[in-house]
């Protein structure tokens, strides 16, 4: 199976097309300008078929290889452009966000195409800030691994991996681990900071941070589609997210999964080999209004799971 083929997303049906070949790693920046929720929109309006009524997909946590079906053969591709990270956001939408009543706000309410694709253009802004091409070294390491169909090139799987620190068990956001990190090197003498002018964030946090604070590998937005389910695709993806994790130099991977999806936990614990290291009582988490097409932040207890490598 290739790890290098990086692929260019021309469509936002998902098709995905073999452009070139480059190394499988930490997608490299071109200086795309950013785009705002409101260009989004306008993306969207543009390329989005609004006559295709998009055919809900399953959870990845019930994505296991069953007897009776083979692995399905697939190409693990990473990228980091705007089409690619639109046509992932259009996938997250469809086949995690809508793919289980445990995402939803309220129970036994249809989402209008109108809030689908608000959903989606939220969804899309976020895996540009945090994903996407920008001007500029990015501290922290992320990136965006998706799954292909062998034969019709479609998408089908996908994860996401981010750098962050984690103090005293809570995860903080790439954003504001960056910052601290920043910060911690930013109060040094100026031959110190030319000391760490290109270091990770992994060597920051041990040797400028306290002790109870040091970075980790996190690996979020695992997903699988309706049709590629129970074919092994949610395990490719963890073994290539861990390989990765792996040239980012971390020994462990870490993952937050509320203590209430049963599913999910079963394929972490169960299938995958994760182990618990800790619960966070009312931690933030996230929420779909069907009627809205929007994100609500709710509070539920969560999990923080790692595993060796």
């Amino acid at each position: 199976m290739p790890r290098s083929l990086f692929v260019e997303l021309g469509s936002i049906a998902c098709l995905l097309l073999a452009r070139s070949v480059s190394s499988f790693g930490t997608p490299k920046c071109s200086g795309m300008v950013r785009h705002d929720v409101s260009e989004l929109r306008m993306f969207f309006a543009e390329e989005a078929a609004p006559e295709e009524k998009p055919v809900p997909a399953s959870v990845v946590s019930s994505d296991e290889t069953s007897d009776s079906s083979p692995p399905l053969p697939v190409q693990l591709v990473i990228a980091d452009s705007e089409a690619f990270l639109n046509a992932a956001g259009t996938f997250l939408v469809d086949s995690f966000w809508l793919g289980s009543d445990h995402h939803k706000l309220k129970k036994d309410v249809e989402m209008s195409p109108d809030a689908r694709m608000n959903l989606i253009i939220e969804q899309a802004a976020d895996l540009q800030e945090k994903y996407g091409e920008r001007m500029g070294r990015r501290l922290t390491n992320a990136c965006v691994v998706a799954a292909l169909d062998e034969e019709s090139r479609e998408l089908i799987g996908l994860a996401t991996l981010k750098e962050a620190l984690m103090i005293n068990n809570e995860i903080l956001e790439p954003e504001k681990s960056e910052a601290i990190a920043k910060n911690a090197v930013a109060a040094l003498g100026p031959k110190q900071r030319r000391e760490y002018k290109s270091a990770s964030l992994s060597k920051i946090a041990d040797e400028l941070l306290s002790p109870d604070t040091k970075a980790v590998c996190l690996m979020s937005n695992l997903a699988v589609g309706k049709k590629a389910r129970r074919r092994g695709v949610a395990r490719t993806l963890c073994d290539e997210i861990e390989a990765l994790a792996g040239d980012w130099k971390f020994s462990e991977i870490h993952l937050l999964v509320e203590s209430e999806n049963t599913a999910a936990r079963t394929l972490y614990e169960k299938k995958l080999g994760y182990e618990l290291v800790a619960t966070n009582v009312a931690a933030p988490a996230l929420r779909v209004d069907f009627e809205t097409g929007a994100f609500v932040e709710v509070r539920e207890d969560t999990l923080i799971m790692a595993k060796q490598m």
